[in-house]
């Protein structure tokens, strides 16, 4: 039953959003914009997590495609479940990188915090979501034994 909701494209629109609005916000004029050009590895990170975001994209799509075609997607929405939920821990650090002492705001609503202080709460719920819906290492299992066909252990 969990192959069908895993089509996670939800979580994909959701990457994509964040990692525009880090964009946008490390495009500007500002605090935010010297730290990406005194930190050469910071601009790396966040072009990273574009890539990164694409691939999840292309996950869900992928998933969505087998859905249609009725078939049923079950180490493939594992995959999806376990590279999303990590991805988000992974945004979420790179947003807390770029937004330095600011991503310890936790107030939506001060002035100081930067897009509303999103990538620190969910830098907060990450770890969590990992284990929500299945644990990775749940998921990890998963695609080892239905899509690599390797034995329990």
């Amino acid at each position: 039953l969990l192959d069908y909701e895993r089509s996670n494209i939800t979580g994909a629109v959701s990457a994509r959003k964040d990692i525009d609005e880090l964009i946008g916000y490390a495009s500007g004029e500002g605090k935010s914009r010297s730290r990406l050009d005194s930190f050469n590895s910071l601009r790396l990170d966040v072009a990273d997590r574009f890539i990164e975001t694409e691939v999840m994209y292309n996950f869900s799509f992928r998933i969505i495609s087998m859905q249609a075609r009725g078939l049923i997607p079950n180490y493939e929405a594992s995959t999806s479940k376990l590279y999303n939920s990590e991805l988000v821990q992974r945004l979420s650090n790179t947003g807390m990188k770029v937004f330095g002492l600011y991503s310890n705001v936790w107030d939506k609503k001060s002035g100081y915090s930067p897009v509303k202080s999103k990538f620190t709460q969910r830098y907060v719920s990450s770890v969590s979501a990992t284990i929500a819906a299945g644990s990775s290492e749940i998921q990890r299992n998963i695609i080892a034994t239905r899509g690599l066909g390797l034995p329990r252990g």
